[in-house]
């Protein structure tokens, strides 16, 4: 009778330890499966620019649909202030990258969209909060920019940037003496 007590014990002790581990593992088996096709999770390690990360596997990225101006070789106006958001925003951060139409640049970098959060539904609001090609445009950083065919968000990113510059929000702020290239937003 006593070696049933011990054995029943011994079966509820380690239900008690298996069953939560379990339901952990496959909560992240799940949710790492939950990832939508079009999408990879990636951690950004360290920023060239404004609009190009790096990723832990040493992958380069360009950020489709934006461009902000420049912190190498032609040191451009405003181009400190859209890399050091960058930095805060993306650098050590888990990431959710988005292919449109195109793999890489001419430069040999992936062309995604960099997406803060994975979106339950792709509309106005999950890209104003959670896309961040988008938030370099609306917080002022970036400039739209047309990566033909890859144009799957130009639309929102363009409005964005009109109410950026309309607020007179970062790079639209400041002096155009010594401005960026290609600042016309329609």
């Amino acid at each position: 009778m006593r070696r049933k007590i011990w054995n029943i014990l011994y079966i509820i002790l380690a239900a008690a330890i298996l069953i939560p581990a379990a339901l952990d593992f496959l909560r992240t088996q799940s949710y790492s499966d939950s990832i939508p096709s079009g999408f990879r999770e990636a951690y950004v390690t360290s920023v060239s620019d404004g609009d190009t990360i790096r990723l832990s596997d040493g992958t380069a990225v360009r950020l489709i649909g934006v461009n902000t101006p420049e912190t190498s070789g032609e040191i451009e106006l405003y181009g400190a202030e859209a890399k050091a958001y960058t930095k805060m925003m993306l650098e050590g951060r888990k990431v959710y990258l988005e292919k449109d139409t195109s793999e890489t640049d001419a430069y040999g970098r992936l062309l995604r969209y960099v997406w803060l959060e994975l979106p339950d539904k792709v509309n106005d609001e999950a890209i104003d909060e959670h896309l961040f090609n988008a938030l370099l445009a609306a917080e002022g950083h970036a400039q739209p920019y047309e990566f033909p065919p890859d144009t799957r968000y130009a639309e929102r990113i363009m409005d964005l940037a009109r109410t950026a510059r309309d607020a007179g929000k970062g790079l639209w702020g400041i002096s155009r003496q010594g401005t960026t290239k290609g600042t016309y937003v329609p």
